[in-house]
């Protein structure tokens, strides 16, 4: 038996990367407010996690700048693909277990959210979530609790 934990984490886009990628959606036509993105961490391990381990992870997770987003509007949540390891997930995991953490796997997603001009279309919501992500190394899902499949 496996137990699922998540972790949010950093802010997952930097001004620079939001500003672009709000214009290249602009020159496609979608006209949104804004665009922001939160790294999740997900872990799997073989038994509960102690409150000394989830300090000892909270640390670990601890990077970049903080999000600072409110985390509203229109979302998706982008994983690695199914079925892969990443190398960021083979690194976090061996560095977990060198701090004497007992998991099985530590992946990172992020959680994007958006807010629009006027709603948006199912195709123009397929692709904001299409610039988002890299479909051949990433795939797209509705919820954190979704993010078990890995």
């Amino acid at each position: 038996m496996s137990f699922f934990h998540f972790l949010a984490g950093a802010n997952a886009l930097s001004s620079f990367r939001q500003q672009r990628l709000l214009a290249s959606l602009a020159d496609q036509g979608i006209q949104l407010d804004s665009i922001e993105s939160q790294y999740l961490h997900f872990i799997w391990s073989t038994e509960a996690l102690s409150a000394q381990d989830q300090k000892i992870l909270a640390s670990l997770l601890t990077y970049g700048q903080p999000f600072t987003g409110a985390a509203s509007g229109k979302g998706a949540v982008v994983i690695p693909r199914l079925g892969t390891v990443s190398p960021w997930a083979s690194k976090a995991t061996d560095i977990a277990r060198q701090c004497g953490l007992n998991v099985l796997r530590i992946e990172r997603g992020a959680q994007f959210s958006w807010k629009a001009k006027k709603p948006l279309s199912a195709a123009q919501e397929q692709m904001v979530l299409a610039a988002a992500h890299d479909r051949m190394t990433e795939t797209v899902v509705q919820s954190v609790d979704d993010a078990n499949t890995l």
